[in-house]
C-alpha cells in the first residue's frame, strides 16, 4: 500500500456563483521514502492538487469532491477536526510556492517553528530545538536568526526557514510547491541539494512540484504529468524523460534548451494552457497537439499502461525510439 494514494479526484469550485471543475479525476500514488514529482505549465493543477491533499482548499469554495484521497490508509475527506490537524504537520508538511508570503510577517522566525513544535512535538518546544533545525537546514547564527523577521531575511534564507517549519513536525510527506521559484540558479541548486539530504536523512516521501524538467531528473524516482486538471503520464522517472509517451509531454521536454544544442530556436508549443471551465471536449491536450486526429475531439481518452508501471492517457502514444 502507498503513503498516499489519490483516486479518481474530481473537485468542483464555485467561481462568480457557479461550479468550476478545477480538477477531474487525478489519480497519483506515492510510497513512503520516494521522490515523486508532479510536473506542467502554470495553469495544469499541480497547486490544488497538493492543496486537495490535506484539505486546504477552503470550504467556502469547495463546491464538490469525488474520488479518494488516502494517507496511510486513512481517507483524508472522512477525517473530523482532530485528524486533520495530526494530518497536517506530522503527516504531511508543506513548503509553499513564495515563502516572503507563506511566513507570518510579523511573528519572528523562531516563534513561528515553536508554534510548529507545540502543536506537533510539544516537549521539543524548546529555543535549543528550534535553533538545531535551523541550523540543519544551512542557516548560520541560529540563536541570532530566530530572533529575526521574514523580511530580515533573503529570498534563499526565506526558503530555508520554510524547510525548517515544515520538516520541524517530522511528517512522513514533504510536499514541496515551486520550492526554487524566483531564487537564482546557485540558490536553488542549494535548496535543492538541501531537500534531497534531508529526505535521506529523515526517510521522508517527498511530493515535489515544478514546471523545470532539470529538476525532475536529478531528484526525483517518480513523475506525473499534469495538463489541464488531469495526470497524463506518470512511470519511473527515466523512463518518462528519456522516453516520452504522451505527445505533451514530449513537447515539453522538447522545449527544454540543453548544453551544446546547435538549434537556431526552442521548439515551442502553440498555445496556452486552457482554463477551468474552458477545457476542450475530447483530449484536452488535442487543439495544441500535433498528432491529433479528428476522433481526438469528441472521445476521451483512457489510461493505458504501455510499459511496467508506465501509464499514459493518449490513444497515439509517441513511439519509443529504438
Amino acid at each position: 500500500m502507498s503513503l498516499l494514494e489519490v483516486d479518481q479526484l474530481s473537485v468542483d469550485l464555485v467561481a462568480q456563483g457557479a461550479p468550476v471543475r478545477v480538477l477531474d479525476r487525478v489519480e497519483l500514488a506515492i510510497d513512503a521514502g520516494q521522490v515523486h514529482a508532479l510536473v506542467g505549465e502554470s495553469g495544469s493543477g499541480k497547486s490544488l492538487t497538493a492543496l486537495s491533499v490535506a484539505r486546504l482548499l477552503p470550504d467556502t469554495l469547495t463546491r464538490r469532491v469525488a474520488g479518494t484521497v488516502r494517507f496511510d490508509g486513512e481517507d483524508v475527506y472522512g477525517l473530523d477536526p482532530a485528524g486533520l490537524r495530526r494530518l497536517r504537520g506530522r503527516g504531511v508538511g508543506y513548503v509553499f510556492q513564495e515563502p516572503s508570503t507563506a511566513l507570518n510577517p510579523v511573528m519572528r522566525i523562531g516563534t513561528q517553528i515553536r508554534e510548529m513544535l507545540q502543536l506537533h512535538r510539544p516537549k521539543e518546544a524548546t529555543d535549543a530545538v528550534v535553533w538545531r533545525w535551523l541550523e540543519r537546514v544551512g542557516i548560520p547564527s541560529p540563536d541570532i536568526r530566530a530572533r529575526q523577521y521574514p523580511h530580515e531575511l533573503s529570498g534563499g534564507m526565506q526558503q530555508r526557514v520554510m524547510l525548517a517549519l515544515a520538516l520541524s513536525a517530522q511528517p512522513r510527506l514533504l510536499i514541496a510547491d515551486e520550492p526554487t521559484t524566483a531564487l537564482d540558479v546557485t540558490i536553488q541548486a542549494q535548496v535543492l541539494d538541501l531537500i534531497q539530504s534531508l529526505q535521506r536523512e529523515l526517510g521522508m516521501a517527498v511530493l515535489l512540484i515544478t514546471h523545470n524538467f532539470g529538476l525532475v531528473g536529478e531528484i526525483a524516482d517518480r513523475v506525473s504529468v499534469m495538463y489541464a486538471g488531469q495526470v497524463v503520464e506518470r512511470g519511473p522517472v527515466s523512463a518518462v524523460l528519456n522516453a516520452p509517451r504522451h505527445p505533451y509531454t514530449a513537447a515539453l521536454l522538447g522545449s527544454v534548451p540543453r548544453l551544446g544544442d546547435v538549434r537556431e530556436s526552442l521548439v515551442v508549443i502553440p498555445g496556452t494552457v486552457p482554463s477551468p471551465g474552458h477545457w476542450p471536449g475530447g483530449c484536452r491536450f488535442h487543439p495544441r497537439c500535433s498528432r491529433a486526429t479528428p476522433g481526438c475531439a469528441t472521445d476521451q481518452p483512457a489510461w493505458r499502461e504501455i510499459a511496467p508501471e508506465s501509464w499514459v492517457r493518449c490513444p497515439y502514444p509517441v513511439e519509443v525510439q529504438s
